[in-house]
């Protein structure tokens, strides 16, 4: 297999960076509230956290610092760009795609003291798990989060959240709020749902088609989401005669 990937030159690091701030620019402009720069789940953030994808040797490479470098100089663009009140979130993974938790932990945490952004949002793919890490078992992978100083800033995490025991739990465990994906797609109005009734839980897995273009869902979503293991039912074929 013929693999074109390559690094960015140092020019185009920079022009990455500036294209996230030029987009919160246009998201403002268009009449948003605010943005999320997405820093999880192996998208390109997420690989210059990560010492075992970044291999780079000039200031965005190296150290922690160095690699984490992008992320702050996006938050300063985009809080300095635009208006005092526009609201800016960062989404985090703490683990996989190369990512170390003590060292996701320690951008969290600078992030958090600096207190220029609105939000921080936790990845956890399983709010209750524990860290795959050995030296930090023992302990919920989101405690490593929750027990930061944050000052005025929110904390969040997302991660299996399928029910309303689920989004308690997740408050209770000390979150300012709760981020849904899987059970919002499952059911459109998950959150009044929740607020409604103590004991509700998403619908079992797999669904059908028809469940999700009964939530909303388009032709495109539909079929992306056939894609997930266990997710969308497989059409029964029915025999010709």
């Amino acid at each position: 297999m013929r693999r074109t990937a390559r690094a960015l030159t140092l020019g185009e690091v920079e022009q990455l960076r500036d294209d996230f701030i030029a987009a919160a620019r246009r998201a403002e402009k268009a009449g948003f509230d605010g943005v999320e720069a997405h820093g999880a789940h192996g998208y390109i953030l997420a690989q210059f956290l990560s010492a075992e994808t970044n291999r780079r040797t000039d200031r965005y490479g190296g150290s922690l610092e160095n690699r984490a470098r992008i992320v702050f100089e996006i938050i300063d663009g985009i809080r300095s760009d635009c208006r005092p009140d526009f609201q800016i979130g960062l989404r985090l993974s703490p683990e996989r795609f190369g990512l170390k938790l003590g060292e996701i932990r320690e951008v969290a945490a600078e992030v958090l003291r600096q207190g220029k952004i609105d939000y921080l949002d936790m990845s956890l793919w399983d709010f209750a798990k524990e860290p795959n890490e050995k030296e930090f078992q023992g302990r919920t992978l989101m405690s490593y989060f929750t027990d930061l100083p944050r000052g005025n800033v929110r904390l969040g995490a997302a991660g299996k959240v399928m029910g309303a025991s689920d989004a308690a739990a997740v408050l209770e465990a000390g979150c300012d709020y709760v981020l849904v994906g899987r059970a919002a797609i499952l059911r459109h109005d998950f959150p009044k749902r929740v607020r409604h009734d103590s004991a509700y839980q998403s619908p079992a897995l797999p669904v059908t088609e028809q469940h999700l273009r009964d939530e909303g869902l388009s032709p495109a979503f539909i079929k992306y989401m056939g894609n997930w293991p266990g997710f969308v039912a497989a059409k029964e074929v029915t025999a010709q005669p």
